[in-house]
């Protein structure tokens, strides 16, 4: 049976626009009008709608009235990521392929954090990741992972995502100072913290003070043990339990400007800065801290860590792609593993009456009931209430929101859902009509310490050439450096900062940001930008435990307790796992199978 206006039940109106920018309508109304998400501009990600209802429930306590049943299933998943989309794959290997399942996703396209962006310059097709990208070489040694890859005939050590072409023609990294916090604008080539070899030649250049150069080629040259005397056990300790910001000022002794030049080295690994993570969590990332200190560090609830690689050029939307395309045959045509990033989708078939598997998009979650036998899921889409009665749930969206769904549930088990506070990041991507200034520079990469983007890098370009089109990757992580808040707390501020800024600043930021780095090599955003693609992750990573602020073991068991089967009710995410990874995802989603029986 399909949802139409005509099942609008009990005259529940929810009113999903209310509050929204005529702006905001208008890209609502292209995205139905489009069919295909990937291909859409402007605020993507958490894009306005998305998540009205979750806020009605969560920051307002809105309770929405029951409604009666139009659809009965096996299981109905709530969340279309990975984590959801892999319950469904397992559920139907456990359980058979005559299963009914109903997938409900909040946002216009799937895959959760593990989207799809798309561009089309000069009539070549440009594919980019607009979130979760890389897999941990680690993850591959995970059951659940193993299975569904094999399941799915991924290889998955296999490289698809080809950027060699930028090593042939000698483009390496660079570091933008700017003058508001280092007196001047300068783009330096080089990266003394990933070519520790050039280090000195660097230095000599840097717009930095002599002590802080002094004590920053003590730090790159690894000789140094800046703890000597300390006990083995305090050491331990100390690297636990210290922010790496601290041990740079008190330990290495850098001065501000020092301080800077590290402080986003962070963002990327765990959307915190170098005052939000430890020492040891900072040499788990590869960032120095002299001699005496542990080898071969592994923080492993990390989601990018040095072994992690991308294997499709669309990042982890292709595992995505692959689980859809295998739950539901008529969304895309039959072909080999490695050409699903290039598969043409067929949105309009991914919720047909008569198929075993659906997928829903645009439908929210607002509350679950569960009697003897049966569950009742109600859901919001299109302005109305619907609901679907079902054998088994899964929860694999935001674990957060589960209390507000379920309310039913054990006051110490709400507490650990409600902790899993996610952090907040933009990805954006921008279409270049040529990479011709990145080639004079004879750089790919640049990290910016004091910038609102503080890492870009350039994606696999349409051809060989520097005059072909290509997509830029730029990072923003909204922190609150010397705030002196926990981890959650900072991720709480970032994510009120983010909502509070519209597309129109960030897009002139964005376009700012490039003309100060590239013009001196004749960039000029008005020429080259085509096209500019905003993911905004107010709720991004998963909160993973840092021993800053908790005792890590503490953390683990509190994840059990949140992640605890009810009844027919089991829960998944990457939330679950603690880990931002697409390894817990589907881990996560296993285990929550597992628990029916």
């Amino acid at each position: 049976m399909s949802i139409t206006r005509r099942d609008f039940l009990n005259g529940t109106a929810l009113s999903i626009a209310a509050g929204m920018l005529p702006s905001s309508l208008l890209h609502a109304a292209d995205a139905a009008r489009a069919g295909y998400p990937p291909a859409l501009t402007g605020l993507r990600g958490n894009h306005a709608g998305s998540y009205a209802l979750a806020h009605s429930l969560g920051r307002e306590g809105v309770k929405y009235r029951a409604v009666t049943p139009r659809e009965v299933y096996d299981l109905v998943v709530v969340g279309g990521g990975i984590s959801g989309l892999a319950a469904a794959w397992f559920y139907r290997r456990k359980f058979g392929a005559d299963k009914r399942i109903l997938i409900l996703e909040n946002h216009d396209d799937f895959g959760g954090h593990a989207r799809r962006n798309e561009f089309t310059v000069r009539g070549k097709r440009l594919v980019s990741y607009g979130g979760s990208a890389g897999i941990r070489a680690s993850a591959l040694e995970q059951p659940a992972v193993a299975a569904l890859f094999a399941g799915l005939g991924l290889d998955a050590r296999t490289r698809l995502a080809d950027e060699g072409m930028y090593t042939q023609r000698g483009l390496g990294r660079a570091v933008f100072f700017n003058r508001e916090h280092f007196g001047r604008d300068q783009l330096l080539t080089g990266d003394p913290l990933l070519e520790r070899a050039t280090a000195a030649a660097f230095l000599a250049q840097a717009p930095l003070p002599a002590e802080d150069r002094t004590a920053l080629q003590r730090l790159f040259d690894g000789s140094a043990d800046f703890l000597v005397g300390m006990p083995d056990g305090e050491r331990a300790t100390y690297l636990r339990r210290t922010s790496y910001a601290a041990f740079l000022r008190e330990r290495v002794k850098l001065g501000v400007a020092g301080l800077r030049f590290f402080r986003s080295r962070t963002n990327d690994a765990y959307a915190l800065d170098s005052e939000g993570v430890s020492v040891l969590d900072a040499l788990a990332i590869g960032l120095p801290a002299g001699a005496g200190m542990p080898s071969g560090v592994n923080n492993p609830w990390l989601g990018k860590a040095p072994d992690t690689w991308l294997r499709f050029v669309d990042g982890n939307a292709g595992i995505a792609r692959l689980l859809v395309r295998d739950l539901i045959p008529g969304v895309a045509k039959a072909g080999a593993v490695d050409s699903i990033a290039q598969a043409q989708f067929d949105y309009a078939q991914l919720d047909q009456e008569k198929a075993k598997v659906r997928l829903r998009l645009n439908s929210l979650v607002v509350g679950l009931e569960q009697d003897r036998r049966l569950s009742r899921v109600t859901y919001g889409v299109d302005g109305a209430l619907y609901a679907a009665e079902t054998t088994h749930v899964v929860l694999a969206g935001y674990n957060m929101m589960i209390p507000f769904i379920m309310p039913e549930l054990p006051a110490p088990q709400k507490a650990a859902l409600r902790d899993a506070v996610k952090a907040p990041l933009i990805y954006t991507k921008v279409a270049l009509d040529n990479w011709r200034a990145f080639d004079a520079l004879k750089i790919r990469s640049i990290h910016a310490p004091t910038q609102r983007y503080t890492d870009l890098r350039l994606e696999t370009p349409a051809g060989a050439s520097p005059d072909d089109p290509v997509v830029l990757h730029m990072l923003y992580v909204p922190t609150v450096p010397d705030s002196g808040m926990t981890a959650r707390e900072r991720f709480r501020a970032g994510r009120a900062q983010l909502l509070a800024t519209p597309y129109e600043a960030l897009e002139r930021d964005v376009l700012g940001q490039l003309d100060r780095m590239l013009g001196p090599a004749g960039f000029a955003s008005k020429k080259e930008v085509r096209a500019i693609t905003v993911n905004r992750w107010s709720h991004g990573y998963a909160c993973m435990p840092n021993s800053l602020y908790k005792d890590v073991e503490a953390a683990r068991k509190k994840l059990q307790v949140a992640a605890a089967p009810a009844g027919r009710v089991a829960i998944a995410n990457s939330d679950a796992g603690g880990s931002p990874s697409v390894g817990a995802a589907i881990e996560q989603a296993a285990r929550a199978v597992e628990a029916f029986r």
